[in-house]
């Protein structure tokens, strides 16, 4: 496919505007469109994405429910956030620390999902789209 550029040129003072440089379509504006909506009806786009809902469900749950009940805890529960968990290290501490084991582990399951998972998906959508554009 090749890009034809149109010139375009400023309309002189005075020109009405039926000239034919500005009514002329250009190659690149009458080119026929892909249907996009009728693209991601297919079953493997809607497939992708269910897939994807979940998986990205599941790791921002476990990542938010476990920061904020830290941060429930912190604020109700001082007492219990304060008892000794591993020598120097109280509960408190012990939750905060898993807060950033588990954010490193959700990006590290949503890295090997979306190179196992969510790249043969997106490319059998894309062969489906490529499939339907052509007939």
């Amino acid at each position: 496919m090749t890009i034809q550029s149109v010139p375009v040129h400023a309309p002189a003072m005075g020109a009405s505007p039926s000239s034919p440089i500005l009514t002329s379509p250009s190659p690149i504006l009458t080119s026929p469109k892909p249907d996009w909506h009728a693209r991601t009806e297919g079953m493997t786009f809607r497939q992708l994405i269910q897939t994807k809902r979940q998986i990205i469900g599941w790791l921002l749950g476990l990542s938010l429910g476990l920061f904020f009940l830290t941060l429930l805890l912190a604020g109700y529960a001082r007492p219990f956030m304060s008892t000794k968990a591993f020598g120097a290290l109280n509960v408190g501490y012990v939750l905060v620390i898993a807060i950033y084991l588990v954010s490193w582990g959700a990006a590290l399951l949503y890295t090997l999902a979306a190179h196992r998972i969510f790249d043969p998906l997106a490319a059998a959508a894309r062969d489906a789209a490529m499939r339907e554009g052509t007939r």
